[in-house]
């Protein structure tokens, strides 16, 4: 039997979102749960109100609460700026600069800003993005002073035909995400992520660049099933021998889940079917039941 929670190009240890633009395969594993699918609607809404980045960039801010997936809608939206591109404008070519992972805890602004700079120069010359040299070392120049690195980048990309989608690392500072509003410039998207709510409430205030604003929560008691049978229709479909279990049990789960701890997130579920699955492979159980959550968490010391 095989595991229908383990995502394609994962392992269990890694614990990354989902990313299609990286594995294709994941396109088709978002699940509509907690209001993620309305969400990534209205960022597809905003690409076809204003597709061409040639008149345009972007800042697209996701907030909401540690583990809500919003690292997840984060690559969903890259990826799908891409397909827009592709089948819109297709002499335009993408470039996704991934940075979620970039620690800058502790920095300041400033030097945040420099960091990304530094950072964007560096994926570009690795690769080889210009023809001619000599455009690598005129950013680079720039890169300690973003006010004139990204104005003069967008140049250089209106005329390569090349849109730079940048996502950038968690952010706690308000003055970071207001700032890069003042980035924006043609041909360039930035994506950026918090779970502060101070971050969150600053689009009223972004007296800059429009922000598109995508916002995640916590998960309800129906979401675990529409979750959990997801994966195992998918595994149905394929033929894909494995464990199941029935809605019943998973919204007992839930509703346990959730009055124990007031909320769960999708990283949650998705952590915790993963390793109740997997143990009942090890144990050639064919099926899952509320037991096998409880000593989940009981094993880990989670139990509510």
């Amino acid at each position: 039997m095989l595991n229908p929670f383990q995502l394609p190009d994962r392992s269990r240890a890694d614990g990354r979102p989902l990313c299609p633009w990286e594995t294709p395969e994941h396109a088709d594993l978002y699940v509509a749960v907690d209001h993620s699918q309305d969400e990534f609607l209205k960022y597809q809404n905003e690409l076809e109100t204003d597709s061409d980045f040639r008149k345009s960039g972007k800042l697209v801010l996701i907030t909401g609460p540690e583990g809500c997936g919003k690292t997840s809608l984060m690559h969903r939206c890259a990826w799908q700026t891409r397909e827009d591109l592709l089948l819109h404008h297709s002499e335009i070519r993408t470039e996704i600069i991934d940075l979620t992972a970039d620690g800058l805890v502790g920095l300041d602004s400033q030097a945040r800003s420099r960091h990304i700079c530094h950072r964007i120069h560096d994926e570009l010359h690795i690769r080889r993005v210009f023809e001619q040299d000599k455009n690598y070392d005129e950013i680079e120049k720039r890169s300690d002073e973003p006010a004139q690195f990204y104005p003069y980048l967008s140049r250089l990309l209106l005329n390569a035909e090349l849109v730079v989608v940048v996502l950038l690392p968690p952010s706690e500072l308000v003055d970071e995400v207001r700032t890069y509003g003042t980035y924006v410039q043609k041909m360039i998207a930035f994506f950026s992520e918090s779970s502060y709510d101070s971050v969150a409430a600053i689009e009223s205030n972004l007296a800059s660049k429009p922000m598109i604003h995508l916002t995640l929560g916590v998960l309800d008691e129906t979401d675990g099933w529409a979750f959990v049978n997801s994966r195992l229709s998918r595994a149905t479909t394929q033929s894909i021998p494995c464990p199941t279990t029935d809605e019943a049990t998973v919204l007992r789960f839930m509703q346990t889940r959730i009055r124990g701890r007031g909320q769960t997130t999708i990283r949650e579920l998705q952590m915790t079917c993963e390793s109740v699955f997997e143990a009942a492979i090890k144990s050639t159980s064919s099926l899952v039941e509320y037991g096998d959550f409880t000593q989940y968490y009981a094993e880990k010391a989670w139990l509510a």
